[in-house]
């Protein structure tokens, strides 16, 4: 990402500074930009999603986990950068994957996903000792929760 990038800035509180400077028009296109980030995220999540369920067979559910896992981290980075105006790219945003608003429908429910999820993709990504007996879901089940 080019260092002056609008996602180098929390958008949101951009927009909030900038209000009583710039004119609507103005404020506009920086929402714009900042929903046409949104969507690209979302079709990453999409593409990701889509990669992991071609994935078959019993050898392959590693990749289901770990592409299914980018698909609704990506998700979960469009809904963060909408609500919040942050997109980060560092290695510690893993760790918000289950910061949603508490207004998100069944907020508790998907954290408590998202965080499984996250958990789960660690093992099948790293721990070369495991099966798939050792994910708290089966990589399908991941899946067809995570679409």
């Amino acid at each position: 990402m080019h260092q002056n990038h609008l996602l180098q800035l929390n958008v949101r509180k951009t927009i909030r500074c900038l209000d009583s400077i710039l004119s609507a028009g103005e404020l506009a296109k920086i929402e714009a930009e900042l929903k046409n980030n949104v969507r690209q995220l979302i079709r990453l999540g999409q593409a990701h999603l889509r990669f992991a369920k071609q994935a078959s067979g019993s050898l392959s559910w590693r990749q289901r986990v770990s592409r299914g896992y980018y698909g609704a981290y990506s998700a979960s980075k469009a809904i963060r950068l909408e609500v919040n105006g942050i997109y980060n790219i560092d290695l510690k945003d893993h760790q918000k994957i289950g910061d949603l608003p508490g207004d998100f429908k069944a907020a508790t429910r998907w954290r408590d996903f998202l965080t499984k999820f996250r958990a789960d993709r660690n093992l099948a990504d790293y721990d070369h000792s495991v099966s798939e007996k050792a994910l708290e879901l089966p990589s399908v089940k991941y899946l067809a929760q995570a679409e």
